[in-house]
C-alpha cells in the first residue's frame, strides 16, 4: 500500500529485477493507488523480466500511470509532472 500526502502530485517507482508476479498485475498495482487518484505514477522497470513487464503494462498506461525506459528519463518526467 502506498500512502501519500495530498500535496504529492507524482510518485516515482523504480522496479529492478522484477519477478513475473510483480509485472503481471497492473490492475493490482493501480488498485493500490486507487485511494490516491490525485497522484500520478512514473514507473521504470529494469532487470529480470523487464521487457515482458513493460509489454504487459503498456496497455494500462495513461496520464496518471506513465512508464519510462531509464531511471534518468523517469526522474525527468516525474519532475516535469510535479512542476506542471
Amino acid at each position: 500500500m502506498i500512502n501519500s500526502d495530498p500535496k504529492v502530485k507524482v510518485i516515482f517507482v523504480n522496479v529492478f529485477g522484477a519477478s513475473r508476479k510483480s509485472t503481471r498485475s497492473p490492475r493490482e498495482f493501480r488498485g493500490s493507488l486507487s485511494r490516491h487518484d490525485h497522484v500520478a505514477v512514473v514507473l521504470r522497470l529494469d532487470g529480470t523480466n523487464a521487457v515482458e513487464g513493460r509489454a504487459i503494462l503498456a496497455s494500462h498506461l495513461n496520464d496518471k500511470l506513465m512508464m519510462e525506459p531509464t531511471m534518468l528519463d523517469a526522474a525527468r518526467r516525474a519532475v516535469a509532472y510535479a512542476n506542471a
